[in-house]
């Protein structure tokens, strides 16, 4: 796929964004924040993400490049009194502002809710925190793995007799990012009705114990904890065959998941597998049954699977109507040329690193493609956005250079940021 993300003859690349015009600022860093910002870049929004001078590390990291395509960069020192105020301005003219600090920094940056909404009653205000604010824990830091444990999802992970484990996607990073983007384009949707900006929060450890919906079923109706189940599915009554399958050649990824979730689909793989004897076996009969007669079940689906590699497995499991999918490698599925076609993942020519392959908008929209384009250099649109938001006079005279704008400036700056002319509001959203 090339950088604009749309299957082929199905978008014209110059039509409009569903978020064309919408401007971001984004003080966000690590993955829960960037996550939220890059979805609305996809979507056509305008983010310009905000960095301090001369952070090069970060930029060079393989996750930040994953988290922050398609979006802008500017250089602010936001611990010096010209950089904040530089951001103020910058928040009166933005439609969305996404911070994900550890809990105080905005606060005492002088960025907080209350200082910007006053600035700007049309912002919408969003902020990820590890834990919520009000609750015991607000002021503790938090990362991914914290919020997974703390909100259960690493206590239902792993197998029955072993230790708990973390789930390996950001659960609790790229999914509170996600999430929080609907509460963000609803706040935006509402200020279409009545003018008004509001504050949007999200905890991470919040968002996964929701994530985790259907596993609260056994506190609610049994009164016990979510055991594990490895690879099993996380149903009250154990069923069978429902876990993964060794294929050949055997290597560590060499598996196909299966999962007869009705009695028509174990007849089905019975069929399949020229096992018809057990149709006709009482042990076999029903799911219940076969839940309980899971080793017998499991040695006979065993011996099927290992005479296919698992892709052979898959597509005659499927073509048969049983639900099942080859256990994939990250290198297996970043290769895969049908998901690269329909932009699930996407090559961008990045001027530094040559071409680099990202993954995409998993939500296709038959007006709006998706927008990905390489992530930007440092402060690579500094000057650009400072003039585009702030108007034509900017930076003007003082400046120690047009990249790094949050360094002191000449006092006479203060007049050209209050004088910046704003989009007339007929134009934006």
């Amino acid at each position: 796929m090339s950088q604009e993300q749309c299957g082929p003859g199905d978008h014209d690349p110059g039509q409009r964004r569903a978020l064309d015009g919408v401007r971001v600022l984004d003080l966000t860093h690590q993955v829960a924040g960037p996550s939220a910002t890059l979805m609305l870049a996809y979507l056509g929004a305008e983010v310009v993400k905000v960095i301090a001078p001369g952070s090069r590390d970060s930029y060079d990291a393989i996750a930040f490049y994953l988290n922050n395509a398609s979006k802008k960069s500017i250089e602010l020192d936001l611990k010096s009194g010209p950089g904040v105020a530089t951001a103020r301005e910058l928040a009166k003219r933005a439609d969305i502002f996404v911070e994900n600090f550890s809990p105080g920094v905005i606060e005492r940056l002088g960025l907080g809710w209350d200082v910007l909404s006053g600035l700007n009653p049309r912002l919408i205000y969003a902020q990820v925190k590890g834990f919520a604010a009000d609750s015991p824990w607000g002021a503790f830091p938090c990362f991914d793995p914290i919020a997974q444990g703390f909100a259960g999802a690493s206590g239902i992970t792993g197998e029955p007799d072993g230790l708990p484990m973390k789930p390996g996607p950001d659960v609790g990073d790229t999914g509170t990012g996600m999430v929080l983007v609907g509460g963000i384009l609803a706040a935006l949707y509402q200020r279409e009705r009545d003018g008004r900006g509001q504050r949007v929060e999200i905890a991470m450890t919040d968002q996964v114990a929701t994530f985790m919906r259907i596993h609260f079923g056994w506190p609610i109706e049994r009164h016990m904890d979510t055991p594990r189940f490895g690879n099993r599915p996380p149903f009250l009554v154990t069923t069978a065959p429902s876990d993964i399958y060794p294929c050949p050649p055997f290597g560590p990824s060499d598996y196909v998941h299966i999962h007869c979730g009705s009695d028509r689909q174990w007849e089905r793989m019975a069929t399949l597998m020229n096992r018809e004897d057990l149709l006709g076996d009482e042990r076999f009969a029903t799911m219940v049954s076969r839940g309980e007669h899971k080793a017998e079940v499991d040695a006979a689906v065993r011996g099927w699977t290992a005479t296919l590699d698992k892709i052979a497995a898959m597509k005659a499991l499927g073509d048969a109507g049983v639900p099942a999918g080859a256990l994939r490698s990250t290198t297996e599925v970043l290769a895969d040329e049908d998901m690269r076609e329909r932009g699930i993942f996407v090559t961008v020519d990045d001027p530094g690193r040559g071409p680099v392959t990202l993954p995409g908008y998993p939500v296709r929209m038959s007006r709006s493609p998706a927008r990905v384009t390489p992530p930007p250099q440092p402060g690579q649109h500094t000057a650009e956005v400072l003039r585009d938001w702030l108007g034509e006079g900017w930076p003007g005279e003082g400046w120690p250079g047009e990249g790094r704008p949050g360094e002191e400036q000449a006092t006479t700056k203060g007049q050209v940021i209050r004088n910046a002319p704003r989009p007339p509001a007929s134009s934006r959203p």
